[in-house]
């Protein structure tokens, strides 16, 4: 990034990249990654994860450079992007857990070397559904709309004829819930175990 393009304001970075500048890209790159980085850090726990999210935001916004509104607030956007690769990396972890469990593909000896992953594996999954049935009915309805469905928060929102806004609360609700479940009880199973 040269010194002109550290001192510009986000709206004029963002009309550079739309123009194809690959510096004012970098330069936004440069702005916010920490930022989102520490965002996504702190809802996965996981540093890696959320390194590999945040780059996959950053390629979507190249791809989509065209499109971002520089009279919007860049940072605002970058958040929003952010929290949509979040859900979307959770949605993915969420459905690969319970197919794995519900459709039997873990079908696993007690003798295999790697049965203790599996139990590991399979208990998460069922810390999930537990997590799940104590949920206020609204809120375990909307969460299963949105990841066993894969329905965008825009169209349960319409379905349930509620606001987007209060979707995306339900939704943010079941994860930390779910979060919660999993970090009381997996460590009680690992000790047990």
């Amino acid at each position: 990034m040269n010194a002109m393009q550290k001192y510009l304001r986000d709206s004029d970075l963002v009309e550079r990249m739309r123009d194809g500048d690959k510096e004012a890209f970098e330069a936004i790159f440069d702005r916010y990654y920490d930022l989102l980085h520490t965002f996504a850090k702190q809802i996965l726990k996981d540093s890696f994860a959320a390194e590999d999210i945040i780059q996959n935001v950053f390629i979507k916004v190249w791809i989509r450079k065209e499109r971002i509104n520089s009279k919007l607030s860049l940072r605002s956007y970058l958040l929003v992007a952010t929290r949509n690769e979040l859900f979307d990396y959770m949605r993915l972890r969420y459905n690969l857990l319970r197919s794995d469990i519900n459709d039997g593909l873990l079908d696993v000896a007690d003798t295999d070397p790697d049965a203790g992953e599996y139990l590991l594996h399979r208990e998460r999954a069922g810390f999930i559904d537990a997590a799940m049935r104590s949920m206020p009915d609204k809120r375990r309805e909307i969460f299963s709309m949105r990841y066993d469905r894969n329905m965008t928060n825009a169209e349960i929102a319409r379905a349930l004829n509620l606001s987007i806004r209060t979707v995306e609360k339900h939704v943010d609700l079941a994860i930390k819930q779910i979060r919660r479940t999993i970090s009381v009880l997996l460590p009680l199973f690992i000790i047990l175990f």
